[in-house]
This record gives C-alpha cells, sequence and structure tokens, in this order.
C-alpha cells in the first residue's frame, strides 16, 4: 500500500510569518495537533501545540486578554520551530510501512508528504495508518478469522491455505506475525464465512496449532 493512497491530500499549513495566534486558531478549528510550515509550497518545519506553548512565556496564563491577544501577534510561527528541528519527509510512492517505521524512529506523529520536486501534496498521521492496518486486516468485515502458529519453514503457509482450499472456503486476508524471536509465526487468516470453527478443526486435525478462531462481526464490527 502506497502513501498516496492514505494521505491527507487537503493539507492545512501555515507560513513562518504567521502569527501564534493564527496557528492556534487553525489547530483549534480544524482540531488537530500539527502544522506543516511552508515556504514556495515546500515543507520547511512542523509546528505543533507543544511547540507553541514552549515558545510561549511561562506568565502568559496571569496576563489579561489584551494583553495575551497582543503578546500573540507578536509572536511569530518561526520564533515557535524549534531551531535544531529537522524536516523529516515521506515521498507520496513511498510504502506505508515506512512511514510507521519513520514515525517511530523520530518519535513523531505524522509526516509531510511531498513529491519528486519536494513539493507538499499531503500529509500522513498515525490515524491513517492505523486505518490502513484495519483495513489490512479486515477487521471491520463480517466473516471469521484464525490464528494458526507456524515452523519458519518453507511450505507450511501452503500447506495450510491448501487444507483451507479443500473445504470451498475463500481466503480474504493473510497476516503474519513473527513470535518468539522469529523461529516461529502466526499467520492471521480472515475467511468469507460465518463460522470457522469447523476450518480450525480441520487444521488441527491436520497437525496444524490453532491458537484461536473467532467470528469477526461479533467481536470487532464496531
Amino acid at each position: 500500500m502506497l502513501i498516496h493512497e492514505r494521505m491527507i491530500k487537503s493539507v492545512i499549513t501555515i507560513a513562518r510569518n504567521d502569527t501564534i495566534e493564527t496557528a492556534m486558531k487553525t489547530m483549534r478549528d480544524k482540531g488537530i495537533r500539527h502544522l506543516p510550515v511552508v515556504e514556495g509550497g515546500k515543507p520547511v518545519g512542523m509546528l505543533s501545540l507543544s511547540d507553541i506553548r514552549r515558545a510561549m512565556p511561562s506568565s502568559v496564563s496571569t496576563l489579561d486578554a489584551h494583553e495575551a491577544t497582543y503578546l500573540f501577534d507578536r509572536v511569530k510561527v518561526r520564533d515557535a520551530i524549534p531551531r535544531d528541528q529537522k524536516i523529516i519527509t515521506i515521498r507520496e510512492d513511498d510504502f506505508i510501512e515506512e512511514a510507521a517505521l519513520m514515525m517511530r524512529a523520530y518519535k513523531i506523529g505524522s509526516l509531510p508528504v511531498v513529491d519528486q520536486g519536494g513539493m507538499l501534496v499531503g500529509i500522513i498521521t498515525e490515524s491513517n495508518i492505523f486505518d490502513a492496518f484495519v483495513e489490512l486486516l479486515g477487521v471491520r468485515s463480517t466473516g471469521g478469522r484464525i490464528a494458526v502458529n507456524m515452523e519458519n519453514k518453507p511450505g507450511q503457509l501452503a500447506a495450510i491455505t491448501g487444507v483451507i482450499s479443500k473445504q470451498g472456503v475463500e481466503i480474504e486476508r493473510i497476516a503474519m506475525f513473527p513470535i518468539e524471536g522469529g523461529t516461529t509465526f502466526q499467520a492471521v487468516i480472515r475467511l468469507d464465512i460465518q463460522d470457522v470453527q469447523p476450518i480450525a478443526e480441520m487444521l488441527r486435525m491436520s497437525g496444524f496449532a490453532v491458537e484461536d478462531a473467532k467470528n469477526y462481526s461479533t467481536n470487532f464490527s464496531s
């Protein structure tokens, strides 16, 4: 799955010379926590609520409304962006798992998305990645899931899917998760049937370690 398939394309941005008051109002009105800072259509920074708080004097809460408004008008976005901030971006044709790794590595909640020329074309957030993961596992669909623990050796997954296909059941999705340091994997198999127990029992009879078998629509439909 590519970034451009999941990113937010209508990006709300702000400029270096805009005021902190404008930034705060934009975040509040749009219900967002981060604003890409752009110049000439290219991202040059990311502004967060935490950045704004750090840029304001600690005594701001003791000011009256007129004084606070005056102060907010004087402080610019450029004053709030951390001086040592490194702008981290990702390309629209990169894979979504790369975005997840980058957010994890840099401990950030969103990434500006750029095209080949470095122009801002979108933004991808943790929520976008969570939604992609939910779709990958088919959590909101009806049907059932079977989790099977398997050894990390050739032919195991083919044998499991072979048992299922012999029952005339369609496999919708398969996700693999490493366990026990990578020597064993768990295959989470999404099936287009309501009652997965007969398939699970057939797998057990074939010698596979079925961890669990559940009806998705009962547990994960919301």
